[in-house]
């Protein structure tokens, strides 16, 4: 019994159908996709030049066969049984594909145990039958079945998975991500949370963001685990991050913006260039994410616009310094508000950044230029970065906008490589704030005060700030947080 695999269910007759029969050689349980046409999504693991990995044939044949003795660490139960719990009928003609993803979810299952693991449970189970034999001794293994006539370890849920990968397409490859496809597990917890089971599992151990809890939920499976783990492992996942440029290529484009923005007779588009490299210059400088940059608070930023705008940098400015010398520095106040990423509510967070960075990134100037700009407009209050009337600018409109300008100089300058796809390689999302790490590791600044500088929110004075706070009651704040921020920004 341990060499194959056999249905937990095998011998046993349930929901009022016939005994199941089913057992396979292990090399004949095999994946279904090709029977039926249906092409399961599966990584292909490739050199730099596409050549398959080596052991890629090897890969594939652990996700598409069936390991011996599985059935003896987990709950596996036959396409026919599931048919029967699931759909209250034997597989019929016209129900191949849905047998397929069934035997597909247990083969994921499979997968996701090391088979080193399972083969020595199958062995240690042969050595103890074999011992228990000789002793004359009633083996103390539990019986493997039959199964609870319901889905009780998330069947269900896994086949709801697996048809979604086969309906839709991706982003980053022709399959939808690992991390999309873990969403509808997401959807099937939270829905079983708040029905009239979940309600009643409701009591937890503990208090606060840690949560533990006795559950029912199929979801929650250890069998669940291993198919979500051989799923990952099957499909892989496909990553194409924003990637950092060199801090010349920012200094090159806000040089260029500049000019551009100088020689325009439309003000309109000049005022359009002028926010966006404010946008530019306050991420790298601040090391913020582009989600981050849109939280810019104009009537923060007009608050604040005076202070530091004289200081001077002393010949003898130590690593630690206090707050009167942070408030003689030459530093401009950015201000946030708003929801940052980890937070549960909205914010305002003010950094304090040097005025002129040591490449050349003049921060204070392109901040300046933005409240003039919006002070033109009309506008004293709302988001920063915003239209005229008020309303924020897209995302998508800024990224067509740094692209431009990446792609002009990739074109005119040696400063990125001409192999590099532009559009597919840089955005603003991630790419100045990558910029930024990268220029503070070669300028020697501390993975401590990188790390602090970029969780900048959590190094904040421990009293709440909430929105309706005044901003002079902020800036004392700041000064305590400029020998991280202040530095960070200054070596850039």
């Amino acid at each position: 019994m341990e060499d194959g695999i056999f249905c937990a269910n095998f011998g046993h007759s349930i929901l009022g159908f016939g005994k199941c029969q089913q057992t396979w050689h292990a090399k004949c349980y095999e994946c279904l996709g090709k029977k039926t046409q249906l092409e399961f999504p599966m990584k292909v693991m490739e050199d730099e030049e596409g050549n398959p990995w080596y052991k890629q044939s090897e890969r594939e044949d652990r996700i598409n066969y069936g390991i011996a003795g599985a059935h003896v660490v987990m709950p596996f139960q036959c396409e026919c049984c599931w048919m029967k719990v699931l759909e209250g009928r034997t597989p019929q003609v016209g129900d191949e594909l849905l047998v397929a993803c069934i035997r597909r979810v247990n083969l994921d299952a499979m997968t996701g145990k090391s088979k080193d693991t399972i083969s020595q449970h199958v062995g240690r189970i042969k050595r103890v039958l074999k011992f228990n034999k000789k002793y004359r001794k009633t083996p103390s293994f539990a019986p493997r079945g039959p199964l609870p006539s319901k889905d009780l370890i998330g069947m269900g849920t896994a086949l709801d998975m697996i048809i979604y990968s086969l309906e839709s397409s991706g982003t980053n490859e022709w399959f939808v991500q690992f991390n999309t496809l873990r969403q509808v597990r997401s959807t099937a917890t939270k829905n079983y949370d708040s029905s009239p089971q979940g309600v009643l599992e409701g009591n937890c151990f503990s208090r606060g963001t840690g949560k533990v809890r006795i559950t029912e939920c199929p979801t929650q499976s250890e069998f669940f685990g291993d198919f979500l783990n051989g799923l990952e492992y099957r499909m892989g996942v496909t990553s194409k991050a924003n990637l950092p440029v060199s801090i010349r290529v920012i200094v090159e484009l806000l040089k260029r913006i500049q000019d551009d923005a100088s020689g325009m007779v439309d003000s309109t588009e000049a005022d359009q260039l002028y926010k966006f490299g404010a946008f530019v210059a306050m991420c790298t400088a601040c090391s913020l994410r582009g989600c981050e940059g849109f939280l810019a608070d104009l009537s923060g930023l007009m608050y604040n616009i005076k202070k530091g705008e004289n200081g001077k940098i002393p010949d003898d400015l130590k690593e630690e310094f206090d707050e009167d010398v942070a408030e003689s520095l030459p530093h401009v106040v950015i201000t946030l508000l708003g929801r940052v990423k980890s937070e549960t509510g909205e914010d305002t967070h003010q950094i304090g950044v040097a005025n002129t960075t040591r490449s050349g990134i003049e921060v204070r100037w392109w901040i300046e230029k933005l409240v003039e700009v919006s002070r033109r407009e009309g506008r004293r209050s709302g988001p920063a970065f915003a239209t005229p009337e008020g309303k924020l600018i897209s995302s998508a409109e800024f990224n067509a906008i740094f692209r431009r300008y990446l792609e002009e100089i990739q074109a005119e300058t040696t400063l990125i490589e001409d192999k590099i796809v532009v559009k597919e390689a840089f955005g603003i999302s991630r790419t100045l704030r990558k910029t930024a790490e990268a220029r503070a590791t070669r300028a020697g600044i501390s993975p401590k005060v990188q790390d602090k500088m970029n969780r900048w929110k959590s190094i904040e004075n421990a009293d709440g700030k909430q929105p309706r706070f005044i901003m002079r009651d902020l800036y004392a704040g700041v000064l305590g947080q400029m020998p991280t921020t202040w530095r960070y920004s200054y070596a850039l």
